[in-house]
């Protein structure tokens, strides 16, 4: 009897312990988006102004360009309006996926 007990304690335990960790993995390979204004650009490197979790937010963006692809980060300029797409796959760091210039219409806020 005890046998059993310790079984269902330690699949519980291992279960309990796993869970988190399950949600950690597939959190870091998601996609997001961030909609707001180009703060600054350059090479590697681009910083947003906008709007997260109700607070304004200046978020930093690292992109590491793709061989023979031509960087997207050339196309925007400070000031102007963007949604970028990006992950945080490695070290913590968010990383551009895509940089979409978005045209400011009724409803859109800044």
């Amino acid at each position: 009897m005890k046998s059993i007990h310790f079984s269902a304690t330690a699949v519980a335990l291992a279960t309990a312990i796993s869970m988190p960790m399950a949600g950690m993995a597939a959190q870091s390979t998601d996609h997001r988006t961030f909609d707001g204004t180009v703060v600054h650009v350059s090479t590697l490197n681009v910083k947003v102004k906008g709007m997260e979790g109700g607070k304004e937010q200046i978020l930093s963006f690292v992109y590491l360009p793709r061989f023979g692809k031509a960087s997207p980060i050339y196309k925007v300029h400070a000031g102007e309006f963007v949604r970028v797409t990006y992950d945080q796959k490695g070290g913590g760091a968010r990383h551009v996926d895509k940089i979409t210039p978005q045209k400011i219409g009724k409803g859109m806020k800044m």
